[in-house]
């Protein structure tokens, strides 16, 4: 074994002094430092992949919708494009309306689904069913278990459904601008819950809800077989460039965007978030290194004479340099390990250790209303391992380099005459 290596790790292994007590200090530091990077690093990329998951799974992989006027009256030339390509495609009608029951109204999302399309196998809403069943006959409705809490809705409930366009037309304007109602009644559907769905994503689950496609068009006042968005699956919803380029190019008339152009802000957010956070805490780990520097000093110090002794005997600068060094190192690979195991710990039961916290502080610690998800998600990548442990045993090991430096520049004579 090499001289330095051993004499290193010699002053490394713990003693009943100060200078140990300070290293285990300065381990734990690091092992702290360590954990919650890996921590926040594994949940960021777990909201990350969480929240592309939910966003394929609750619209599709592209979409289709008119560049002029409100709807696209022959939908069926697109949809033939798409399977030229190898894609799938269904028609759909998108708006808002308004649900009434008794004297309560609460604005929601419509996506209308003709259940008989093949296609219909991409958009599991089937799957989503959490009671009832997945039926959209005439003036049958699907709402989610957030719309059926808010207006205590169960299966085979009834409730009216507002059209925005036969409200409008109600009021009138004036030629001098003012407004007027027109005479006349206005009456809302009626329709019949059938399902109560759920898909995981509190803001999709809050906002949207699911009718027929023929009972939209009648709605909407629109030319049944029409469509305002035709809904689009690929093989690779990661890539898809190649067919993106081609679809727009037989559709020049029409608006073509992908599920990541559609949620660019957002997925560029989650990225700029996941690398600033990287930064800030690495700061964490670079405490952690400021301390080992004081406690390589503090052992300098001590061993004044043993390091005078070296260099009369002849062991170089470098090699007392590198004993230094080499302290830092092991501080940075010990810290580093057990920081590691701790935060796999915490990612393995972090429901377990945020229902601690919620029953200690008396609140909710990840309320799925603000973060969508319904529980913590996080994803352990294997080159985040790698970045935070190559980060945290380099600064480690920098951080016994000025100490190191002061123990090389020692005078041999003066260090023994030391006391």
């Amino acid at each position: 074994m090499r001289a330095d290596f051993f004499l290193a790790w010699k002053y490394f292994k713990p003693k009943r002094n100060a200078v140990s007590v300070i290293t285990l200090i300065s381990v734990i530091g690091v092992a702290l430092g360590v954990a919650v990077l890996m921590v926040v690093l594994a949940v960021m990329t777990g909201f990350s992949d969480k929240m592309k998951e939910k966003l394929i799974d609750t619209t599709s992989h592209a979409q289709v919708t008119p560049a002029y006027g409100n709807y696209i009256p022959n939908p069926q030339h697109v949809i033939d494009a798409v399977k030229r390509m190898k894609g799938s495609a269904i028609s759909t009608i998108m708006g808002p309306i308004l649900l009434q029951r008794g004297n309560n109204f609460i604005p929601k999302q419509m996506i209308a689904l003709n259940p008989a399309d093949k296609a219909m196998s991409n958009f599991d809403v089937k799957g989503a069913i959490r009671f009832g069943k997945f039926s959209l006959e005439a003036d049958e409705i699907i709402v989610s278990y957030v719309t059926a809490r808010e207006l205590n809705l169960q299966i085979g409930d009834k409730l009216l459904v507002h059209s925005p366009v036969k409200l409008s037309k109600m009021v009138k304007t004036t030629s001098d601008g003012k407004y007027e109602a027109v005479k006349g009644a206005y009456l809302p559907r009626e329709f019949t819950v059938t399902g109560i769905f759920s898909f995981d994503k509190y803001d999709f689950d809050k906002n949207i809800l699911f009718i027929g496609l023929d009972d939209a068009a009648e709605l909407y006042e629109m030319p049944y077989g029409s469509a305002t968005n035709i809904l689009i699956w690929t093989a690779d919803p990661y890539d898809m460039n190649d067919f993106m380029m081609n679809l727009s190019n037989q559709l020049p008339t029409l608006n073509v965007a992908s599920w990541q152009q559609m949620n660019q802000r957002l997925l560029g957010v989650l990225a700029v978030e996941k690398n600033m956070l990287l930064f800030l805490l690495v700061f964490i780990v670079l405490v952690a290194a400021f301390s080992i520097t004081n406690t390589l000093i503090t052992t300098v110090i001590q061993k004044t004479r043993e390091i005078g002794l070296l260099k009369a005997v002849g062991a170089s600068s470098g090699t007392v340099m590198r004993i230094f060094l080499f302290q830092g190192f092991f501080v940075g690979v010990l810290g580093t390990v057990c920081g590691l195991i701790l935060g796999w710990l915490f990612i393995e039961f972090r429901m377990q250790v945020l229902e601690i916290l919620r029953v200690v502080t008396g609140q909710e610690i990840f309320p799925k209303e603000i973060y969508v998800f319904t529980e913590l998600p996080a994803h352990i990548v294997p080159s985040d391992v790698v970045i935070i442990s190559i980060i945290a045993i380099v600064l480690c090991t920098l951080g016994g380099l000025i100490p190191a430096i002061r123990a090389a520049s020692l005078d041999p004579a003066r260090a023994l005459r030391s006391e």
